[in-house]
């Protein structure tokens, strides 16, 4: 048979307000869960999954991910996987500073499931633990980006960001997204707390946009 199911959470990267999908590791093997018995100790390890690799509720888990909405602004390609694919491989995505997304107050992020892994057909990613959207709906992408306007009902705020004027060309806006994503890099790989070093690099482009 084969591998295990991958369990993937939401992120939001903070840089472009883009919400994608991150994979987290190998689910919990779900032929554990048989019987009773069997089903309780599957819960609780699902559960362990997702507190080891989400956090507890309302922590902040900063990470450095390859958002393939900055990486398609910053060297100026169609966003497509075949491009994002290219870019990881060859050690060149920018990194920018991500939360995974809790849905609820008090809630861990919740953990996704492709429930078509395996099969040609596009990736059906459905909940399977913690508290969230049942379903997800992918954009055309195909580089794990969400449909934002879908995230409306759970309380993500869908609208476009605005940018400033000096930003409006395409260079610009390319330029300034490479640089606040090495920026971002700098502070992160420099600081023992991540949480701290993002609010530093807030400010700082804040005040610099």
């Amino acid at each position: 048979g084969r591998m295990g199911d991958e369990g993937a959470a939401v992120y939001n990267c903070l840089l472009c307000d883009s919400y994608a999908l991150v994979i987290l590791g190998i689910l919990p093997d779900r032929k554990l869960a048989r019987g009773t018995k069997g089903r309780g100790a599957y819960e609780d390890l699902l559960e362990e999954f997702q507190l080891a690799k989400c956090g507890g509720p309302g922590g902040t888990n900063v990470m450095m991910l390859a958002c393939p909405t900055c990486n398609a602004f910053a060297y100026r390609y169609e966003l497509n996987q075949v491009a994002q694919g290219e870019f990881l491989r060859q050690g060149m995505a920018v990194l920018t500073p991500s939360v995974l997304v809790s849905f609820e107050d008090g809630q861990s992020p919740p953990l996704y499931r492709d429930e078509n892994a395996g099969s040609d057909g596009k990736p059906r990613w459905r909940l399977c633990q913690g508290v969230g959207p049942a379903g997800l709906e992918l954009d055309r992408s195909r580089t794990g980006r969400l449909h934002k306007p879908s995230l409306a009902p759970f309380g993500v705020d869908v609208r476009p960001l605005t940018l400033p004027e000096q930003l409006r060309g395409p260079r610009e806006l390319s330029e300034a997204v490479h640089e606040a994503c090495g920026y971002a890099e700098a502070m992160h790989v420099e600081s023992a707390d991540p949480a701290a070093a993002l609010t530093r690099w807030r400010i700082a482009t804040g005040e610099r946009a």
